[in-house]
């Protein structure tokens, strides 16, 4: 079978050419094309495909010696015969010179096929050799540009004088090669504190015959700063002599990062908030100490298991939802959960889970950072409800104040009609039963006034196991023979600072609460003992104050209460008791007491585990007082003069009728502006000034300071419902100034206008002033 052949003619003539082609198609199967100018050859080789080109020597348009530079020009290695008619040995010689590969006479056409067969074989064999020299250049062109281009640094060391290092080798030490290279040796680059061990567990043992070694050292830079560095060496020869070739490593970072990374880790094992890392389908991977302690479950347990563990059933549904919807779109959740704890304890969390992504975006884990933050919700809900007792006190003293008012016109009126008819007519009884009525309706209003704290006190220094004591008698006959009444009072207890009535009011109330809640029977406990309060106490306990505290407990063996009643405990009007039994003011009135005196409430109770108030009073430090004489009865002096101030009209009238029915001179005011105008026009005249405490544009105690600055002899009685400026006006109250409560009857109100006259003169303005704005 004849091999094919594409042959390029190169000839002016298509005889010469088609016998060019008989000629070699003997030995080969051909295909030419023949191509006379330039151009036409242009185009053919464009084609490509051409295995051999024979070109006659001289054409008209064109020339053997052109068409074998074109060849050239084009990059092109083929096989060039030139052929000629009549070619002499110089053109020869010049076609051999120009690259032409062989030459014929057109009349020797016989040696053609052999010449073809030996310029193909040359052809190979050069094309082959070619291709074997560019290879093993390329490989030594791409192993030079690794070596230079590398990453490592890489060195080579005989009689440990560098012969060999790249430029990486020279940037971690901050050197040009060429500064390395047949200059130093690699002890010279190493801290001195490593150079005997680099040199004892490094060069020595590759020198005299280990193969490699691994190891690590300290450098020293070009600036005397210190890396860390790692190294790899191997025993070679270079020339017949023994060499080291090697790779090192600036690892200065890694350590550094290493060193972070193990900071973060004994950070997250340390944390005091619960991390968790779990995998796309949510089971756990890593747990740190502080969610094992938490949740009560050891790391074994835990690991492989979804945090759904932890769930109590407490949690909306649609939280979790959410949470899983968030986390697996990438983005972060937050929120709380209700979880429970291997033990079936409940506990809250706060948690912020994210989604952990790799370098290409793409989520792979999903980590949580949890705090137990049970205390503080408890902390907060108790914040919360003592918010709500102090708007419900702010309600609660504003509707008592106006009653208040009202109450005084109603008894004050009920008292002088009930007086002027006769005790055995029909209208008598029925004013009497308008005045008892009032009366109560007066009770309702100071114990609101007592919850709200808007009730002026009269606080002294008192022993409260002997206020106890007082009452230990009608308190056993109040709870009835059904249930048992002990006493537990502490023999070293403090004294404590507060009204004597109102310590009665919070004793009377708590035995009457315990009394309820025992309807079966058992056994009250009252006790008293001496109680510091901690910061721990009062972070829990929102509303207590750390400090000395006299603790007033009343215990019962009843029912007990649910979280949701003793929320409630101390609203007013708030009971559990059916329809009939009682105001539910009875504890709002105790809750009042004790935060006006200072002091802290705290309920223990589980259902069906009775219950135990503890009232915490502060410790006074002042001794008791000497007990008080009390004045015998006389009858007033009613020559005094009286300026009467009050902005309600109604009370303002039944004052003012009840001291003229006395015999008392009185200017009345229904403003303190009035009653300056007034005090100006009979300031010689007036002997008292009896004045509401709460009034529009100015206060009771202001105007009173105004008018004693103009006759420090004046004699002042302050009146009032409630104050809100209630601790300034004690302390008035404190220098001798007197106070008459609303509501009041017509008896009281002449009782306290005798004591008022009676009594020494009154504070001067700087001394008032110091007291009240």
């Amino acid at each position: 079978m004849k091999h094919e052949l594409r042959i390029l003619i190169v000839d002016d003539s298509a005889e010469d050419a088609a016998l060019i082609v008989r000629q070699i198609q003997r030995e080969f199967s051909v295909s030419y094309e023949r191509v006379e100018t330039p151009e036409e050859m242009q185009a053919a080789l464009e084609n490509g495909g051409w295995q051999i080109v024979i070109s006659d020597y001289v054409m008209p348009k064109f020339s053997g010696l052109a068409a074998l530079k074109l060849l050239h020009d084009q990059g092109m290695d083929l096989p060039f015969i030139m052929v000629s008619g009549q070619m002499g040995e110089d053109a020869a010689v010049e076609a051999m010179r120009a690259g032409a590969h062989d030459y014929l006479l057109k009349d020797r056409l016989s040696r053609l096929t052999p010449a073809i067969k030996r310029e193909l074989n040359d052809f190979v064999v050069r094309r082959e050799r070619r291709m074997a020299e560019e290879a093993l250049s390329a490989t030594e062109a791409r192993f030079h540009s690794l070596v230079e281009q590398s990453l490592v640094g890489i060195f080579m060391l005989q009689d440990d004088i560098f012969i060999y290092v790249n430029p990486k080798f020279g940037d971690i030490f901050d050197y040009e090669p060429q500064q390395l290279i047949e200059a130093r040796s690699l002890l010279e680059l190493v801290a001195p504190e490593d150079q005997i061990k680099v040199m004892t567990r490094f060069l020595r043992p590759l020198m005299e015959g280990c193969d490699s070694l691994h190891f690590f050292f300290r450098g020293k830079r070009r600036d005397g700063s210190l890396i860390d560095l790692e190294v790899n060496g191997t025993r070679t020869w270079v020339n017949g002599s023994a060499a080291i070739i090697g790779t090192l490593l600036d690892i200065t970072e890694r350590k550094r990062a290493e060193a972070e990374l193990s900071k973060l880790w004994r950070a997250v094992e340390q944390s005091p908030v619960s991390v968790v890392i779990t995998d796309l389908f949510g089971r756990i991977e890593y747990v740190n100490p502080k969610f094992i302690e938490v949740s009560g479950y050891s790391e074994n347990e835990l690991i492989g298991k979804n945090p759904s563990i932890l769930k109590s059933g407490l949690t909306d549904p649609k939280v979790y939802e959410e949470l899983w919807s968030t986390i697996t779109s990438g983005r972060e959740w937050h929120g709380e959960l209700h979880n429970r704890k291997k033990n079936g304890e409940l506990f809250w969390e706060s948690g912020h889970i994210s989604a952990i992504k790799n370098s290409e975006g793409q989520v792979t884990h999903f980590v949580g950072v949890k705090e137990d933050v049970t205390e503080r919700k408890l902390a907060i809900e108790h914040l919360r409800q003592v918010q709500k007792m102090e708007a419900i006190g702010q309600l609660a003293g504003g509707i008592a104040h106006d009653f208040n008012n009202l109450l005084t016109v109603i008894n004050g009126y009920s008292t002088l009609l009930v007086r002027s008819m006769d005790q055995g007519s029909q209208a008598h009884k029925e004013a009497e039963q308008i005045l008892r009525a009032g009366e109560r309706a007066a009770d309702l209003t100071r114990q609101l006034l007592s919850f709200s704290r808007r009730q002026v006190l009269e606080p002294r220094v008192l022993d409260i196991n002997k206020q106890v004591k007082a009452v230990q008698k009608m308190l056993q006959r109040l709870i009835g023979e059904h249930i048992g009444l002990v006493t537990s009072l502490s023999e070293d207890t403090g004294f404590v600072r507060i009204d004597p009535g109102q310590l009665e009011q919070i004793v009377m109330n708590l035995i009457v609460n315990a009394r309820d809640a025992s309807e079966i029977g058992g056994v009250i406990t009252v006790a008293t003992t001496n109680f510091e309060l901690d910061r721990e106490f009062s972070h829990l306990h929102p509303g207590s104050l750390p400090g000395s505290y006299v603790r007033l407990s009343v215990a019962d063996q009843g029912q007990g209460m649910s979280e949701e009643v003793k929320q409630r405990l101390f609203e007013p009007f708030f009971t559990t008791k059916e329809m009939g039994r009682g105001t539910g003011l009875g504890l709002a009135t105790v809750y009042g007491i004790v935060k006006q005196s200072g002091g802290y409430i705290e309920v223990v109770s589980e259902p069906g585990q009775g219950a135990c108030i503890n009232v915490y009073l502060p410790r006074a430090s002042e001794p008791l007082p000497a007990p008080a004489a009390h004045p015998a009865e006389e009858d007033i002096d009613s020559s005094y003069s009286i300026l009467v101030v009050e902005d309600e009209p109604g009370v303002l009238n039944l004052v003012v009728h009840t001291l003229r029915m006395r015999g008392f001179t009185v200017f009345a005011a229904t403003d303190p502006g009035q009653g300056i105008a007034l005090f100006e026009e009979h300031s010689q005249e007036i002997d008292m000034l009896l004045t509401d405490v709460v009034m529009p544009f100015m206060s009771g105690p202001a105007l009173a300071e105004q008018l004693i600055a103009r006759k420090r002899e004046l004699k002042v009685l302050f009146m009032s419902g409630h104050t809100d400026d209630r601790a300034n006006l004690e302390k008035i109250l404190e220098k001798g100034m007197q106070f008459l409560p609303k509501p009041f009857a017509g008896d009281a109100l002449i009782r306290k206008v005798r004591d008022t006259l009676k009594g020494g003169a009154a504070q001067t303005a700087l001394e008032i002033s110091g007291g009240s704005n």
